[in-house]
């Protein structure tokens, strides 16, 4: 130790500089104790929550309560469900947040470090019947209860690291040894995301008595569109590593291929060993794919390229039996694919057609298609473009004025733009507002809004601010 921190020491423990310092320092320590309290107090009071053995549902918003204990039940019947069929029983309360935070409903489910699922309160976007439900909070609850069964269920060998290790293992990038403990205490948390979200929507069809994506009318249609293209069906090496980066629709390509994979294997083999696979009960192999290999008997690769025939033969008797019947003539526009296209209007004046589009490589915008020759020219960028239907569009004719919604993923805008000029301004901020009709005569515009989970026909006059 040098003089002058010897010096220091003995000043602090001479008695009056001894006493100064420990009340300065019990002063901080009480101060921080009260803030600490304090904000304690002010986030619990941000909380409203509802407690059942198995469920802790957290909300923020009086207003919601009003769907709180239809949702409360909703967990319950699902947990009862999955925890019959899977045998699964929580290894600690779940956490479901009740959100008001998007003006479509979603959910949203992890398992670590703790298990919790988040619900969006606000209506499905059903827009292309891609979306088949019966009840959302029903459906949401189903669903996301399936990700929390299959990645948190433990056997044996879990339950005895996840002791070891006081809980489960959370990977971080600064540390990649940490994903060795998170193998050792939830082995099936790496599955991929066709494997999750395929068991999942399976999952939520079956308790919806087949009303479900896995049974719905649009995955039935990409495939079917796939075989009469022949495009290209990505193997399970291939849609991990390719398939849902160059999907545009960003990730529906795992939620499709994992879908309709595991509604072959149980067509084929039967839904009990489907669920055989993707339960991790005692005796079960850890990882997803070894597991598939002691229930069938085959590797996962063999299975997919099994399925891949079968889906080629399905599609094309369906193909067959479409072409026994004549189909309504067209005539393309343009030989370019457009991605996802909202509702179009045609200006007679002008030979166009506007839409908002959105595909790859390009900001989703609303473009004017001349329907002669099939030139696109741009109008405007949509900032937060939805994924199927890009935006809600109207269109004023006499004043060449396109209405058009932004944020379409959160709380949306309402926009306008004129198509000469391509002059746009926002007319109305969080207004919650799509399915956008505009009415000529007293010039109008109309729209359904949601908000705190109702949906309200709303009329805004002219000037719309």
């Amino acid at each position: 130790m040098s003089s002058q921190s010897g010096r220091h020491l003995l000043l602090l423990f001479h008695k009056p500089n001894f006493h100064l310092a420990m009340k300065a320092k019990l002063a901080f320590i009480a101060t921080v104790i009260c803030i600490v309290l304090a904000s304690a107090k002010l986030l619990w009071a941000q909380f409203y929550a509802l407690e059942t053995k198995d469920l802790e549902l957290l909300y923020y918003n009086k207003a919601h309560e009003y769907v709180v204990p239809h949702l409360a039940r909703c967990f319950e019947n699902a947990y009862r469900f999955h925890h019959k069929i899977f045998h699964y029983t929580p290894s600690e309360k779940i956490t479901v947040l009740l959100q008001d935070f998007g003006d479509f409903a979603g959910g949203g489910a992890g398992t670590l470090p703790y298990n919790q699922i988040s619900v969006g309160i606000s209506p499905f976007n059903y827009v292309y019947e891609t979306m088949t439900a019966n009840e959302r909070m029903n459906t949401i609850m189903n669903h996301e209860l399936v990700h929390i069964v299959t990645l948190d269920q433990a056997a044996g060998r879990d339950r005895v690291f996840r002791s070891l290790f006081f809980g489960k293992g959370y990977p971080t990038a600064e540390n990649p040894l940490s994903m060795f403990y998170l193998y050792l205490t939830s082995p099936r948390w790496g599955s991929p995301r066709w494997y999750t979200e395929g068991i999942a929507v399976f999952m939520e069809t079956w308790m919806a008595g087949g009303l479900g994506r896995a049974l719905g009318a649009y995955d039935e249609m990409v495939f079917r569109t796939m075989v009469r293209d022949s495009s290209y069906f990505y193997d399970i090496v291939g849609l991990e590593s390719e398939g849902t980066k160059v999907d545009f629709q960003v990730g529906a390509n795992s939620y499709l291929y994992g879908t309709r994979f595991m509604s072959y294997m149980a067509y084929r083999y039967g839904p009990e060993k489907l669920i055989q696979w993707t339960s991790r009960r005692h005796g079960s192999r850890p990882y997803f794919s070894s597991q598939f290999k002691k229930v069938y008997g085959l590797s996962l690769n063999e299975a997919w390229a099994q399925w891949i025939r079968w889906e080629h033969d399905w599609q094309r008797a369906n193909l067959d039996s479409i072409r026994t019947s004549p189909t309504t003539p067209f005539r393309p526009i343009t030989d370019r694919a457009l991605g996802s296209v909202s509702r179009a209007f045609y200006d007679k004046k002008r030979g166009q057609l506007y839409a908002a589009i959105r595909y790859p490589g390009q900001v989703a915008h609303i473009a004017a298609l001349d329907v002669k020759t099939g030139r696109i020219r741009k109008i405007c960028d949509v900032k937060g473009a939805a994924l199927f239907y890009v935006t809600s569009l109207a269109y004023d004719e006499s004043t060449n004025t396109l209405f058009y919604t932004t944020d379409n993923n959160g709380w949306r805008d309402l926009n306008a733009v004129d198509v000469v000029t391509k002059k746009s301004r926002r007319l109305m901020k969080d207004c919650r507002t799509g399915d956008l009709a505009f009415n000529p005569v007293d010039k109008s515009l109309w729209g359904v809004r949601h908000y705190l989970g109702i949906s309200t026909l709303v009329r805004i006059p002219y000037p719309y601010t």
